[in-house]
């Protein structure tokens, strides 16, 4: 296991998180999470960078790990790590009755940041 590339692909997948909840889906994010932009303004989401940056290094290491010892492909791999995480996300969503249009925009990200790293596994492993 590369632990310098699985932490440089929680990096990315910190970066992809941040295009993804601004640019790409973020008014839709934040209409669907029920928060304005005044609101965003208002906060200090210093500590929340802080604390995603290093869950998604922590992920991305954990996902390096159970690909590198799984006896499948890596990719294959990687869309069962990524079927799991979703999957147990969206029974919470049921019973918080959150939109859909949440959960695609949530589950999706998900999905793209898992692949990513597990590419980088498949890459650099």
């Amino acid at each position: 296991m590369n632990i310098i590339i699985a932490l440089l692909a929680g990096l990315v997948a910190f970066a992809v998180g941040a295009l993804w909840y601004t640019v790409f889906f973020g008014k839709i994010w934040m209409n669907a999470v029920g928060i304005s932009e005044e609101t965003v303004q208002k906060s200090s989401p210093m500590a929340s960078m802080v604390v995603t940056v290093i869950v998604e290094m922590a992920v991305a290491l954990l996902v390096s790990f159970v690909l590198i010892h799984l006896d499948l492909g890596v990719y294959l791999g990687g869309l069962l790590i990524a079927g799991i995480a979703i999957l147990s996300a969206i029974k919470n969503y049921m019973f918080e009755m959150k939109p859909f249009r949440l959960i695609l925009i949530n589950e999706s990200y998900k999905l793209v940041t898992i692949m990513i790293m597990t590419a980088s596994v498949a890459l650099f492993a």
